[in-house]
């Protein structure tokens, strides 16, 4: 069956790299959401764990459950409010008064601060308030956060963002003193802000996704980041034919053989997360062209190998098909197995 090869030493040397970048392994936070990005949500948590990573963010409150007793803390980034008390070990995000209101007593929670997103989180002359909604129904703020929207571009745009947040959080800190609150964590770095530093942090910590499984978008112009993809995809043969100049392959016939030769058709399709290719132009994988189209659940090669690596770096895939490379690993179905090497 096809399968994804995990690469622990490339994962390790990314977290290594993003740590140092953060001024130690309690200051970063890892981004387990979505499966972990395709690679596995319980394997890629079972390494950051082992790797000394005590955070992590994911996007359900059921993801959280299945992670939680590996870390000290698992921020839970896109659910609804849960009307029932959870342990102490997971937090929600907030992205409104009004989902602030709907939390139950003693809550952990992450407030979100929109500093000029606009897809979430309360505004700088909200903060106020928010803090008499936790006092009144007694939750525990653990955190407030912000999310970078141009941070890998090349723009100023990360600049003045950074700086409404400072402002934001400035502003709360002195209601915290104010009331005698515990004070909660701040962050707001994600994969490329934190790649484009070249200072200490001044958060307490980073949410990295992308940079964790080895690639970012970074502006080159920001410099070179050695990165190391951590996925591979790899496809079993189910069959080979032995056809004749001029046989066509697959759907519409798209494919035609220039010369006598052996095709093979292989597990994986866009059933299971891939790419429709249309057969219109040259998909070359690994060195390899695909013949044709890319069925549901198949696809097919000149040759007779019993495995064939489809891509060990997203990159190429993700300029083929004009998207990035997070669309191209996140889709890939859960279902596809995982081998850790």
């Amino acid at each position: 069956m096809a399968f994804i090869e995990i690469s622990k030493d490339n994962y390790q040397h990314n977290i290594e790299l993003l740590t140092k970048k953060a001024g130690g392994k309690d200051r970063l936070m890892v981004v387990l959401k979505d499966n972990a990005y395709g690679h596995g949500l319980e394997i890629m948590a079972k390494l950051s764990c082992g790797f000394g990573i005590k955070r992590a963010a994911v996007k359900t409150l059921e993801e959280a459950k299945k992670i939680n007793f590996l870390f000290e803390e698992v921020l839970i980034l896109a659910d609804h409010p849960s009307c029932e008390l959870q342990d102490s070990s997971i937090s929600f995000a907030v992205h409104s008064l009004e989902g602030l209101k709907k939390f139950p007593q003693k809550s952990s929670l992450h407030v979100n601060i929109d500093s000029g997103m606009h897809r979430n989180g309360i505004k700088e002359d909200e903060i106020q308030e928010a803090f008499k909604i936790i006092m009144k129904n007694n939750l525990n703020l653990k955190g407030m956060f912000t999310h970078f929207r141009s941070a890998d571009e090349l723009s100023s745009e990360l600049y003045w963002q950074n700086k409404n947040f400072n402002r934001a959080k400035a502003k709360a800190k002195e209601l915290i003193l104010k009331y005698s609150l515990p004070m909660p964590k701040f962050h707001s770095c994600n994969s490329a802000s934190l790649l484009r530093r070249n200072s200490c942090l001044e958060d307490d910590f980073a949410r990295c996704g992308i940079a964790t499984y080895g690639y970012t978008h970074v502006h080159k112009s920001f410099g070179q980041f050695d990165l190391k993809p951590v996925m591979s995809l790899w496809a079993e043969k189910l069959s080979t034919r032995s056809l004749k100049k001029g046989d066509r392959v697959g759907y519409g016939g798209m494919y035609e053989l220039k010369c006598d030769g052996d095709v093979s058709t292989y597990d994986i399709g866009y059933g299971d997360g891939f790419f429709r290719h249309n057969g219109l132009s040259e998909l070359l994988l690994e060195g390899r062209s695909v013949c044709g189209r890319v069925s549901m659940d198949s696809l097919s090669f000149l040759g007779d190998e019993n495995k064939i690596c489809l891509f060990k770096d997203a990159h190429y895939l993700a300029e083929k098909f004009n998207t990035i490379t997070y669309d191209v690993i996140s889709k890939l179905s859960p279902s596809i197995g995982k081998v850790v090497v």
